[in-house]
């Protein structure tokens, strides 16, 4: 995880990663936890009547224009085991895309796959949907994990090809579940994992290596947000249009 090859085998040279401090990762899990918590306070994270008020992805109110649901229902949970599974699998994979992405990448990518999986679950249900969790956007981080291996897993040897391998293998191993167990939005899954991906490669970190007189060769990062900002730019025009679209279909 921590090295890179940056010549042939022959005559390997390992350097180390450039990993980014993970701030957004427990910032989220704290918030998810904090808004389950009122929740449960104000009548219980199972009532639909609760889901609703808090903003949960409502059809009915989707339709009248409440499109805000997109963003706020990414923070509510059904449920204790809902709660936990998610607030475990956004710690297992935000803590290391965090590190690799920068937290400014990250939260954006995790916002924006969000939303895609919010409106990916409206656009297949319609008026019938009530949803709710950080599935779509965890789905999304997951798609980030997996551009970012894929980019690098050349050089990055064994332990590349060993997580893409696992990412495939995690990712076909939720789809399934969420194809054959009752109640689980795949659609939201979906949405989150294919614009995660997609996002992410196109702000996957590139590295090139550096070298001063006095140290030794280091790599560095040469993409940022703000150098890629059209990646941001293009799913918020795609985001915009395919609300549009998905509430004019319904209606």
């Amino acid at each position: 995880m921590n090295d890179t090859t940056t010549e042939p085998e022959s005559s390997a040279v390992y350097l180390t990663l450039p990993l980014n401090k993970p701030i957004f990762t427990y910032l989220l899990i704290a918030s998810i936890v904090a808004i389950w918590l009122i929740m449960e306070l104000s009548g219980g994270s199972n009532s639909s009547k609760v889901l609703v008020k808090f903003g949960a992805n409502f059809g009915p109110l989707i339709l009248k224009g409440e499109t805000w649901r997109f963003f706020t229902s990414m923070f509510l949970h059904i449920g204790l085991a809902h709660l936990l599974f998610n607030s475990y699998a956004l710690f297992a994979f935000g803590y290391q895309v965090e590190q690799f992405y920068g937290s400014a990448r990250f939260i954006v990518i995790y916002i924006l796959a969000g939303l895609f999986g919010s409106l990916a679950s409206f656009a297949g249900h319609g008026a019938t949907v009530l949803s709710a969790g950080a599935s779509g956007a965890i789905f999304g981080i997951i798609g980030m994990n997996l551009a970012f291996f894929l980019r690098h897993y050349k050089k990055l040897g064994q332990f590349g090809r060993q997580q893409v391998s696992s990412l495939f293998f995690v990712i076909g191993i939720n789809l399934l579940l969420g194809f054959t167990i009752p109640g689980i939005d795949n659609l939201a899954h979906l949405g989150g994992l294919f614009s995660g991906s997609i996002m992410g490669f196109g702000l996957s970190p590139r590295y090139k290596i550096e070298s001063g007189e006095t140290a030794d060769a280091y790599l560095i990062d040469t993409v940022s947000l703000a150098k890629r900002w059209w990646v941001m730019a293009l799913a918020l025009i795609i985001l915009v249009s395919g609300t549009f679209l998905a509430i004019s279909f319904w209606k």
